[in-house]
Formats: C-alpha cells, sequence, structure tokens
C-alpha cells in the first residue's frame, strides 16, 4: 500500500484511510485528471434523492437508497449514502431527481467514476451520461426526519 504521493506502505490519505497499490493508482488518476475537469459547488442542506443500482440490462436491482449530494457540476455530482456499499467504476445507477425540479427530469441515469467507502457511509463521484447546459438548482430540505425512498409511491414505479 502507498500514499497517492508516493508515502511508504502502510501510509494513510488525508481522510486516515489505507490505500492499496490499486487505489492509490486510482487516486492518482481521479486527482491527475477528472478532479476538477468541471467547475464544483459545494452544496449544504439540500433535499436528498435516491439511488439505485442498475444491472447489466439497464434493470433497476434492489432497494432505493437515500443519498445526499456533496457538490455538483454540469458534468456530475458527488453523494453519500449510509453504510458501506461497493460501487464499481462504471456501473450505471438510476437517480430520483424529483426533489429538485431543476434538473428537468424525475429520474436521471449516471455512471460511478469512483468510490470511497468506510463503515458508516460511502462517497462516490458520478458522471451525467451527458453534460448538463448549466448546474442545476438544488431545493433545500426542511424535514426533521429521515425518510425511507421505498415508502414513498414513485418507488414502485
Amino acid at each position: 500500500m502507498v500514499r497517492p504521493q508516493g508515502l511508504p506502505l502502510g501510509a494513510q490519505d488525508d481522510s486516515g484511510a489505507l490505500l492499496t497499490e490499486a487505489a492509490a493508482a486510482e487516486t492518482r488518476e481521479w486527482l491527475g485528471h477528472e478532479h476538477r475537469r468541471m467547475q464544483r459547488f459545494p452544496v449544504q442542506a439540500s433535499r436528498p434523492i435516491a439511488l439505485r443500482e442498475l444491472d447489466a440490462e439497464q434493470n433497476p436491482v434492489g432497494r432505493w437508497l437515500l443519498v445526499d449530494i456533496l457538490d455538483i457540476s454540469k458534468g456530475g455530482m458527488c453523494l453519500m449514502v449510509s453504510g458501506s456499499h461497493r460501487f464499481g467504476q462504471g456501473q450505471k445507477l438510476l437517480l430520483d431527481v424529483r426533489a429538485h425540479p431543476g434538473f428537468g427530469v424525475l429520474r436521471l441515469e449516471v455512471e460511478v467514476r469512483w468510490s470511497r467507502s468506510s463503515l458508516s457511509f460511502t462517497t462516490l463521484g458520478v458522471s451525467y451520461l451527458e453534460h448538463r447546459q448549466e448546474v442545476p438548482r438544488l431545493e433545500l430540505e426542511r424535514r426533521s426526519e429521515r425518510r425511507d425512498p421505498n415508502d414513498e409511491p414513485w418507488a414502485q414505479e
């Protein structure tokens, strides 16, 4: 294991996570090529959206997960979901973005660019299949309790 900056085996990244050589190479690629190619806008207190995995035939798999948007750009978003999840680079996901009319659609297919997981949460970067002309306006969250997106009527659509 090495740190992207070339520190010795067993080094930790800035979050304190140990990196494997593969993760370090992936991080170098992300930091060197993809990171901040488009201007990102940090998000605070926006309404969560729902995420569902898609299989190889683009059919939904499993339950909806509630996710928070950490930052957004014309090319994609950084998302955070509670719990430890594994998302593969290039994996297709379905997002239900109806909580944010600024997207102009109810659902949006995205592709996983990177993913990092801990025991309590997972962050992932996703790219839109087509870049947006402008960054969508996000609505503020005013709920005092988290909801299960699978209890919503649209989850059965």
